[in-house]
């Protein structure tokens, strides 16, 4: 166990950090699969608690800022986004607890593979990073159905969609990165919260000791990816993270090649 916990974390953390990827690590599922063994359903929950940490530690980075947000988008991300992700994370579980292990696999394959063509179809252009305003229809609708799109996949996958939203939210509706981000994370965070507890609460396997243990394990992966993403980070050339995310993408369209495997 000592062996693989090291392995993920420095595969996950290294990658990551050549993609810039903060908190849904997406990547540590794969290896909880195919590292440690584990069953896709055990993977997702450890990882819950990966993408949870992540994204708070995240939420307190940028705490001052989302100090001096206005009054109307402080309430809409505290207030109406937890109850969005309660919600749409109570139905993603509901189809976690139902779905048999092949549905699960199957999802996470197809998954591996959108993300992997967005890795290495999808790049930022420096004008890209830069918008400020965006188109006022897909902007509301992201603010919108965003926390929902999230909830719903976290609370059924472990992940929020992210690497397909934010490319949508940039490419196409011309939305400030940093707003999108943020707005990300903030629904990550309450959607991983509430379905690690509609997890815990709907299935009929997870005994309290059982639960302990995966929280454990995965906030030690947390701890463990963030300091090698950290590390990692410090040496990670610009000029190399094009090339890298290429080469993670082509990697990702292989994956559901071993996913059908198991």
């Amino acid at each position: 166990m000592i062996f693989e916990f090291f392995l993920t974390i420095l595969i996950v953390g290294f990658v990551t950090a050549g993609l810039n990827i903060r908190f849904d690590r997406f990547f540590t599922i794969l290896l909880l699969l195919f590292i440690f063994g584990l069953s896709i359903t055990d993977a997702i929950n450890i990882f819950l608690w990966v993408i949870m940490v992540g994204a708070l530690m995240i939420i307190l980075k940028n705490k001052e800022k989302i100090f001096v947000l206005p009054k109307l988008m402080k309430i809409k991300l505290f207030v109406m986004v937890p109850v969005f992700t309660l919600i749409t994370s109570f139905i993603g579980s509901l189809l976690f607890i139902n779905s048999s292990q092949s549905v699960l696999l199957i999802t996470l394959g197809i998954l591996a593979i959108l993300y992997g063509l967005r890795l290495v179809f999808v790049h930022f252009e420096k004008h890209e990073l830069e918008f400020e305003k965006g188109y006022p229809t897909i902007t509301k609708m992201c603010g919108i159905i965003g926390p929902w799109i999230s909830g719903f996949f976290i609370g059924f996958i472990g992940t929020s969609i992210k690497a397909l939203k934010i490319p949508f939210a940039i490419k196409i509706g011309k939305m400030n990165i940093k707003q999108v981000y943020l707005g990300n994370t903030i629904s990550a965070f309450f959607a991983s919260f509430f379905a690690i507890m509609w997890h815990f609460v709907l299935s009929k396997n997870i005994t309290f000791n059982f639960f302990y243990e995966q929280m454990i394990l995965g906030l030690a992966l947390s701890a463990g990816i963030h300091f090698v993403f950290e590390l990692t980070n410090i040496f990670f050339k610009n000029k190399w993270r094009k090339i890298f995310q290429i080469l993670i993408g082509l990697i990702l369209l292989l994956v559901p090649i071993k996913i059908f495997m198991i």
